[in-house]
């Protein structure tokens, strides 16, 4: 195995731990969430883990290359997957308190609109697919990181519709005009 492998390694076995302790540590009673919130939960954990597992086998096949030298594609996506993460967790931090893996509105809940949520409403899930096409970017083929890729911005999609739902109820009019100037997910594109 060589070194750029070893610490790939490293890094998603220090991502998993971290994504494990941030679930744990922001578990809720699902009694207090909707069933489309618990639906769209296990909607994008299966899609996540399904679609790793597919990569890794897309990889291993390497039907579809990408024509990018080892080295320089490997730091790239060194550096890309390190920025995913950093947008992902100074998000989550930004949030601070009102930060769950659960949809919900908590007591006190503020609209959050600085930080990295002055240009994406939903940066944690923006850094999150930019770590994932990371990883497809390192494994060297194309269908392997759209594996990665698509069928997760499907399911966020598909949870930021029970987001914003909510926050749209909470926030009424502030939301509304903070949605005029933010892009959802991926700023020039959706």
């Amino acid at each position: 195995m060589t070194s750029v492998r070893i610490l790939w390694l490293l890094l998603c076995l220090l991502w998993t731990g971290a994504e494990i302790k941030l679930a744990r540590k922001n578990q809720i009673d699902y009694s207090n969430s909707s069933d489309s919130e618990e639906i769209s939960q296990w909607v994008l954990w299966i899609t996540v883990v399904t679609s790793l597992v597919l990569a890794v086998i897309f990889k291993t096949l390497g039907w579809a290359p990408i024509p990018i030298e080892y080295l320089p594609r490997q730091l790239f996506a060194l550096l890309m997957f390190a920025n995913g993460l950093f947008l992902r967790y100074s998000a989550v931090s930004r949030l601070g308190r009102f930060f769950t893996t659960n949809v919900l509105i908590q007591s006190q809940h503020e609209l959050i609109v600085d930080g990295p949520y002055r240009w994406v409403r939903h940066p944690a899930y923006t850094g999150l697919l930019i770590a994932l096409a990371a990883a497809g970017l390192a494994m060297g083929d194309i269908i392997a990181m759209l594996l990665l890729t698509v069928p997760t911005f499907f399911a966020f999609k598909f949870r930021i519709v029970i987001e914003e739902k909510l926050l749209n109820k909470k926030f009424g009019e502030a939301y509304r005009d903070y949605i005029r100037t933010t892009w959802k997910l991926l700023p020039w594109l959706f």
